[in-house]
């Protein structure tokens, strides 16, 4: 086996080191095999040892490199998407809310008030009214889905 790089160019000790960063970057549910015991039994190395490479700063900063590549894969954001999607469509409000919200399609309004003065400058009559003004804009919005 040879030994590879990880992203800051320090060497990984060997092959194994990247195989495990494989099945860590593994959603669980598809792990094989399921466990980390059984995983470490597969390679040959006790759990402990497995728990050891986690620590080395070279197998964290590969790790941390592949996490962060594969989250912001547009493959997997499109699959998540499309998973909020259908709950969305099958009645979860909560899945249409956040289907909207990341999909750009569910801003707040935004309410401008330019009064020419300062604050500072206004009334306490003033003020009252324009908070007055700004509730009762807010109570006449529609609810978030």
């Amino acid at each position: 086996m040879g030994t590879h790089q990880g992203a800051d160019n320090t060497p990984l000790v060997d092959i194994r080191h990247e195989q495990y960063i494989d099945w860590l970057v593994t959603p669980s549910s598809e792990r094989l095999p399921r466990t980390q015991g059984e995983f470490a039994r597969q390679l040959g190395v006790d759990p402990t040892t497995l728990r050891r490479w986690e620590k080395k700063p070279a197998f964290r900063s590969e790790w941390d490199r592949r996490v962060t590549e594969i989250q912001g894969s547009p493959d997997r954001t499109q699959k998540l998407l499309d998973s909020l999607y259908d709950k969305a469509l099958g009645g979860d409000n909560k899945a249409a809310q956040l289907y909207l919200q990341a999909t750009n399609r569910l801003l707040p309004p935004t309410t401008v008030i330019n009064t020419g003065s300062k604050a500072a400058e206004l009334s306490d009559e003033e003020l009252d009214a324009l908070i007055l003004n700004i509730a009762e804009h807010k109570s006449k919005r529609p609810k978030a889905v």
